[in-house]
């Protein structure tokens, strides 16, 4: 019976049938920032496994956690490239969370504005690379930042547009508010 079932199984996956993916993971349910992408959405986009870690919080809150997720083999990219993604897990609400980091943060990043989906956003340029940060609340006590690195950028393309063009599942994955 059971290679029955395993054989069925390899006849539908050849006819184009496939088990459904597991939802994505919600924002405000998980853990750790490393656990916001999986491993086959980084496969896809181009990046490796993210490295954890943690630094003092923003205003004597607790520690904040950063997760980066960094391309695997940036010299197989001839045009532009995702070079890094970094998901930062702030404990704190948002607008505590948007003050501290535009205060502490006057490294060539204007503060953050309301984006066309309703998402604050910033771009400029972070020790010489083209640099888009997304801030959102993932739930009360908790603001996530998700911040593109993008490598090679053409002149006239808004690193924003680029990032989501180049990483559409981790446009997808903030919520809209």
């Amino acid at each position: 019976m059971r290679r029955w079932l395993s054989m069925s199984c390899a006849l539908l996956a050849l006819a184009g049938c496939s088990q459904a993916s597991a939802p994505p993971p919600d924002p405000a349910a998980i853990t750790s920032p490393c656990e916001f992408l999986r491993d086959a959405e980084l496969e896809a986009i181009g990046l490796g496994p993210g490295k954890l870690t943690e630094s003092a919080g923003l205003d004597g809150d607790p520690a904040t956690q950063l997760c980066t997720f960094r391309v695997e083999e940036p010299w197989n990219h001839s045009g532009t490239y995702l070079d890094s993604v970094a998901v930062t897990f702030l404990p704190t609400t948002l607008d505590v969370a948007r003050q501290a980091l535009e205060g502490v943060e006057d490294r060539g990043m204007p503060r953050f504005s309301v984006a066309l989906d309703g998402v604050l956003q910033r771009a400029g340029a972070r020790l010489g690379q083209a640099t888009c940060e997304r801030l959102f609340a993932a739930r009360p006590d908790r603001a996530v930042q998700v911040g593109f690195t993008v490598e090679r950028l053409p002149r006239g393309e808004r690193v924003c547009a680029a990032a989501a063009r180049l990483a559409p599942v981790v446009a997808q994955r903030i919520p809209r508010p």
